[in-house]
């Protein structure tokens, strides 16, 4: 009897604190529910706007060429075009890989610059169609794409690099020749940023053919937080690039083609865009 009285003893606060409990549960319920619901809300909005821009910013920084570009095959050998496999270094050393085709009765090449995830075989068609014509042709992977080094990626910024490094070959391949073939940058998408890049800072080119080019870093980010996310302005697309910022490694305002295209030599300039394409809606501007 003494051992249960005892046991009574012991267990009679937690009684009167579990009684407590289910009391107060009863009343403060909904403000309860209220609370956790409020607090859930705040988390899942950290998650969005803290750990959301941080991850799509690391994910831009290291992108590579999707796997089902990765599985294209093609060659100039598909077109009846022979062709060299080449290897050259960026401006800033990064090696990259790409195939030259000399020119036959043009004295002209096309260097063709892919966009974001693609490989050189998204310039496939486009550069078999001047080879046809009697041009010659370079097309490469850029950085991190397809089978060339590892490096940044950055929307055109360290890409333009990549461009330069490309003229440099051609230029070191005829060196020693008296007539030297003219150079003509092709780019689409990010590749045509990175050409326009390129360009305003060398003058070894005859003309320039830009596909598809965003009008700046910040407004693409904007419009395409928008079109895959639904997200406004502020607050996504300024977390976004404040991260980009720090794993590229520069300022995003200074890929700025509207800046860029008062640096380039004054040649010929195609600038190709559609008015239905809803992430080029400010590079129509």
């Amino acid at each position: 009897m003494f051992t249960l009285i005892v046991l009574g003893l012991l267990f009679l606060p937690f009684l009167v604190i579990g009684g407590g409990i289910s009391i107060f549960w009863k009343k403060k319920r909904r403000v309860i529910l209220r609370w956790c619901g409020t607090l859930y809300l705040i988390a899942v909005l950290a998650m969005i706007l803290g750990v959301g821009p941080y991850l799509m910013a690391w994910a831009v920084t290291h992108a590579s060429s999707r796997p089902p570009d990765l599985r294209l095959k093609d060659t100039p050998a598909d077109f009846g075009v022979v062709y060299e496999d080449i290897a050259f270094e960026a401006q800033d050393s990064l090696q990259l890989k790409g195939w030259f085709i000399p020119p036959s009765r043009k004295n002209a090449v096309l260097l063709c610059t892919h966009g974001l995830f693609r490989t050189r075989v998204e310039m496939l068609a486009r550069a078999m169609a001047a080879v046809k014509a009697g041009y010659g042709a370079l097309l490469y992977d850029s950085r991190s794409h397809g089978a060339s080094n590892k490096g940044i990626v950055s929307l055109g910024y360290y890409e333009r690099n990549d461009v330069l490094g490309a003229i440099r070959y051609v230029q070191r391949r005829y060196q020693d020749v008296p007539t030297s073939p003219k150079i003509v940058l092709m780019g689409i998408s990010m590749g045509a940023v990175a050409t326009l890049e390129a360009a305003a800072e060398s003058k070894d080119y005859s003309a320039v053919v830009l596909d598809s080019p965003f009008s700046s870093l910040e407004e693409t980010v904007v419009d395409h937080t928008w079109l895959f996310l639904k997200l406004p302005r502020y607050p996504f697309p300024s977390l976004f690039l404040f991260w980009f910022r720090h794993l590229a490694g520069f300022i995003p305002q200074q890929v700025n083609t509207h800046e860029a295209l008062q640096r380039i030599q004054p040649v010929p300039l195609l600038i190709i865009s559609s008015q239905g394409d809803p992430t080029r809606n400010r590079g129509r501007r």
